[in-house]
């Protein structure tokens, strides 16, 4: 049982005297009472809606409001009691709000309406606002406030407007659409638009009321029958009848949707005839492109057998001089070495490092014509020079063979780019070498009215007709050709190398050749007259100490090549200041910047660094501008077109004496 207890001391007689009351009955009700009201509290916080009491006027405080309607204005479920209703609504939502409050307060009757409301969030929200007044519920009839229901219908409102915006914009599409639109109700056509009523050649009118069914030929209405059944989305190609009985291939796109409050089958019927056309064409194109893939692999294959063959060939310079480097290792521990000796090995080393390096420019001229990387300079050009610096590249090298090789003299001139000319001429005379084991090779120019024709002759193997064609694609040889002592056998990119570059020139190239009797390769550059003042004959490279002293800064990640530059560039007579990295180059530039004349920097210097790197750091620690060039043996396209967009020269390694002795200006 509850007890209400009260006690009073009662000093006279030195106790309390305490009243005891039972309030079983009163706790029992006021536990019962707030049992309810959490029951009635919790149905509203977990109602969807926002629910709220306020009092009566003129204050209109808020006397209840569940969790939503709190959090709408910015509030918990304690702090907006007591809160009135304009502070709440504000200004601007007052002249909205009040009309329906008198209304409803006059009629006695549940009064809705919609508003907007930007909440404590800063969303602004649709709503939808029901409010009863409290006088009904009052016995005596006095203002008891009003009761609010409030729905949140944001997303119900866009719907809504999205709703109407789509079915405007299907009128706007239905008229202006090039493609065929029908509307039907269970195959029966209720609307068409122009575009449907030019496809079947019928009139509007004509269509309405009518089956789908009517307007496809027999073979393909079970499907048409499925879809319209089923009521789902689909697309497949089809035909229909126009109003000739005429077949047109179509694309029907069937879509279920609301139009004007109904619920509808839209079809979208699309002409493909020309589609059906693109299609046969395209299906002859991928015939031809599959073709074209089956010759690319096998060109591909036919790549990685002839690079595999070709490594025997890049192997035997390099074993050569493996070799030599031993006997000159042990010709250094012997107490005396004659000098021919050595110049014998030298001149042996150098004609291995010759061979290796023909092999390794041929795969470089390939990679800068794939990247695109050869400039055509064109300038007049003695025809007499390019020969008789052919008759030197070849002449010992044909004799060695036992062919003859004759070069015939020419006062002629050409206007081309020497340097393109000149390899396009190197890889004809080397093929024809290589491929003639006995006879000779005729060397010549004729003149062909304003173009002059270079031909090389040889009575070597032959070319079929049937491989005129392949010849001239890479890695592409006919067969294994007789190789002279210091001669490598190619990789079969020589005639690719001499196509390629004809395009540039412009030149066209022309072959004749007879299986077992020799070839005749040809080409055809314009005349031009020759220059009042010629250069001076190209001097053989020296290997002497230079006249003229420089301080040469050379940065290369490779210590081998930086210790080979050093003992070269020292054994010239020039300061070598050598670094490893951007970072040492620096350091060398700030300590010897006066006495660096000349930069030479590998492009590839470890991890993501590379030469523009280090030759901007270094130009930033020197006092003034100095020749700078770029050094690389990276060979891929890429690599080489991004060196040169660099804007500085660029040497490929190995690099020979003469070019390095150019760039000293030597």
């Amino acid at each position: 049982m509850w007890l209400t207890c009260k006690g009073y001391w009662m000093p006279e007689v030195g106790h309390h005297t305490c009243y005891f009351a039972d309030t079983t009955g009163v706790e029992l009700d006021r536990v019962k009472a707030q049992t309810l009201v959490e029951r009635i509290r919790l149905i509203f916080k977990h109602l969807p809606v926002m629910v709220a009491h306020f009092g009566p006027r003129p204050l209109n405080q808020c006397e209840f409001a569940n969790q939503r309607f709190a959090e709408l204005f910015g509030f918990d479920e304690q702090s907006i009691i007591g809160v009135p209703a304009l502070d709440l609504i504000g200004e601007s939502l007052r002249a909205v709000v009040v009309p329906f409050l008198r209304r409803a307060l006059k009629e006695q009757v549940a009064v809705t309406f919609p508003c907007e409301i930007n909440s404590a969030t800063g969303e602004t929200l649709r709503l939808e606002v029901t409010v009863t007044a409290a006088r009904h519920l009052q016995a005596t009839g006095a203002d008891g406030g009003f009761f609010y229901l409030i729905s949140n219908i944001t997303e119900r409102h866009k719907t809504e407007l999205s709703l109407r915006e789509s079915e405007d914009r299907l009128s706007r599409f239905m008229n202006a659409s090039e493609e065929g639109v029908v509307f039907h109700r269970d195959g029966l056509m209720t609307d068409a638009n122009p575009a449907a009523s030019r496809l079947f050649e019928t009139p509007l009118h004509m269509l309405l009321g009518r089956s789908v069914l009517e307007l496809v030929p027999p073979e393909y209405r079970a499907r048409a029958a499925s879809v319209i059944a089923s009521g789902a989305d689909a697309s497949y190609e089809s035909e229909v009848f126009n109003v000739h009985g005429e077949r047109i291939p179509v694309e029907i796109i069937g879509r279920s949707m609301m139009r004007n409050g109904e619920r509808l089958r839209m079809a979208v019927v699309r002409d493909i005839r020309d589609r059906r056309e693109a299609q046969a064409r395209i299906h002859e194109l991928i015939e031809g492109l599959r073709s074209e893939k089956d010759k690319a692999e096998a060109a591909d294959r036919a790549k990685s057998v002839f690079l595999a063959a070709a490594s025997h060939d890049l192997r035997q310079p390099i074993h050569a001089l493996s070799l030599f480097l031993t006997a000159l290792r042990s010709m250094s521990q012997a107490r005396s070495v004659r000098t021919a000796d050595l110049a014998e090995i030298c001149r042996r080393m150098q004609a291995s490092l010759d061979g290796l390096g023909q092999l390794l420019n041929m795969l470089l001229d390939v990679s800068r014509l794939d990247a695109n990387a050869v400039q055509v300079e064109r300038a007049p050009t003695s025809a007499q020079r390019l020969l008789e610096d052919l008759d030197q590249d070849f002449h010992q090298l044909a004799t060695e063979k036992g062919l003859q090789l004759h070069v015939c003299s020419s006062r002629l001139w050409v206007d081309t780019d020497p340097t393109v000319l000149r390899r396009i001429l190197v890889n004809l005379v080397s093929n024809a070498v290589r491929y003639t084991s006995r006879g000779r090779v005729l060397i010549g120019c004729r003149l062909r009215g304003p173009e002059v024709e270079f031909q090389v002759w040889d009575s070597g193997i032959g070319i079929p007709p049937e491989q005129r064609e392949a010849i001239f694609g890479e890695f592409f040889q006919i067969g294994q050709s007789t190789a002279a002592r210091h001669e490598s056998h190619g990789l079969g990119l020589g005639l690719s190398i001499v196509k390629r570059s004809a395009l540039l020139l412009h030149a066209p190239l022309d072959l004749r050749s007879t299986p077992g009797r020799g070839s005749m390769f040809s080409i055809r550059v314009p005349r031009c007259e020759p220059p009042e003042n010629t250069e001076p004959p190209v001097q053989e490279p020296s290997y002497s100490q230079s006249a003229s002293r420089m301080g040469v800064l050379v940065i290369d990640d490779d210590e081998q090549v930086l210790a080979a530059m050093r003992s070269v560039l020292g054994v010239w007579g020039h300061r070598v200041f050598c670094a490893t990295s951007p970072d040492e180059a620096v350091v060398m530039a700030i300590s010897h910047a006066p006495d660096i004349d000349l930069l030479i920097s590998d492009y590839r210097l470890g991890g993501n660094v590379t030469a523009v790197d280090a030759i901007r750091a270094v130009h930033a620690c020197l006092p003034r501008s100095i020749p700078t060039y770029i050094l690389t043996g990276d060979t891929s396209p890429q690599r080489i077109q991004e060196a040169s967009e660099l804007g500085f020269p660029i040497l490929h390694k190995p690099i020979d004496a003469l070019a390095l002795r150019s760039i000293l200006g030597e």
